[in-house]
C-alpha cells in the first residue's frame, strides 16, 4: 500500500529524484538510459566516452561524499583529464540545487589552471531550471572565470542572490519557515540578470525523454 507520509518525507526539493525503489520510465525503454539520468542520486561522478574523447562529469550536489571528498574527486578528475586523451569536458549541473559553496574552490581553481580543457569548444556546462543556491554560485564562477560554453535552459536563480537560511517559527500559527538572509555577490555588482542563460538553448522535452535521448549531449558531441 502506498504510504503518503513516507513519500512526503522522502521526496522533496533536495531529493534526487525519487525513492530508490521506484522504477522510472527510462529504465523500461529499449534504448540505453542517457547519462543525465544514469546516476541522479549520486553527488558527483564522471565517465569517459572514448569514442568521443569526452569526459562527462555530473555534479548533482555540493556536499562532501563520505567515500570521497569533493576536493579529492576534483583532483582525481583533473589527473584523469591530464593523463588521458581528452578533447572535451562536460560538467552537467542540471540537477544540482545547491549545498555548500565553500567546497567549490578546488574545482573552480582546477578548471582555471587546466590549459588542456579550459578553452572554448572544449569546456561545456549543462544548466537548467533546477540550478539554485550554491549550484548557482558554481554556474556563476564557471561563467566568470573559465571559457565554458553553457548549454540547456536558464538557471533557476540570478547570478547575485540572497541565500542561506534561518529557521523561524511563526508566533501565532507555530508554523516553521526558512528565511534567506545572506547576499551572495558572485558576479559583478551591476549584474541585474534574473538568471544565467545558455549560449545554446536546448530545453527539456517529453518527446526526448520518452525515447531516452539527451539533446544537450548530442549538441555538445556534434560540435567540432
Amino acid at each position: 500500500m502506498f504510504n503518503l507520509s513516507s513519500f512526503s518525507e522522502t521526496v522533496s526539493w533536495s531529493t534526487i529524484p525519487n525513492p530508490s525503489t521506484w522504477i522510472n520510465l527510462p529504465q523500461t525503454l529499449p534504448a540505453p538510459v542517457p547519462l543525465y539520468l544514469k546516476n541522479m542520486g549520486t553527488g558527483y561522478w564522471f565517465e569517459y566516452l572514448p569514442e568521443n574523447k569526452t569526459v562527462y562529469f555530473q555534479f548533482n550536489l555540493i556536499r562532501n561524499d563520505k567515500k570521497e571528498s569533493l576536493v579529492d574527486f576534483s583532483n582525481r578528475l583533473f589527473k584523469f583529464i591530464n593523463e588521458t586523451e581528452v578533447e572535451k569536458l562536460v560538467i552537467d549541473i542540471g540537477w544540482n540545487n545547491g549545498g555548500n559553496a565553500g567546497l567549490l574552490l578546488p574545482l573552480v581553481q582546477g578548471l582555471i589552471k587546466n590549459e588542456k580543457i579550459n578553452k572554448q569548444g572544449k569546456l561545456f556546462v549543462i544548466i537548467g531550471r533546477r540550478v539554485f543556491s550554491a549550484a548557482q554560485s558554481a554556474a556563476t564562477f564557471f561563467e566568470r572565470y573559465t571559457n565554458a560554453t553553457f548549454i540547456g535552459e536558464p538557471t533557476g536563480s540570478s547570478p547575485n542572490f540572497v541565500g542561506e537560511e534561518d529557521s523561524v517559527k511563526l508566533p501565532y500559527s507555530k508554523i516553521g519557515i526558512n528565511v534567506s538572509e545572506l547576499y551572495w555577490e558572485n558576479s559583478y555588482p551591476h549584474d541585474k540578470r534574473t538568471w544565467l542563460a545558455p549560449q545554446i538553448y536546448i530545453p527539456p522535452t517529453f518527446e526526448s525523454f520518452r525515447v531516452n535521448r539527451d539533446p544537450a549531449m548530442e549538441a555538445i558531441l556534434a560540435i567540432r
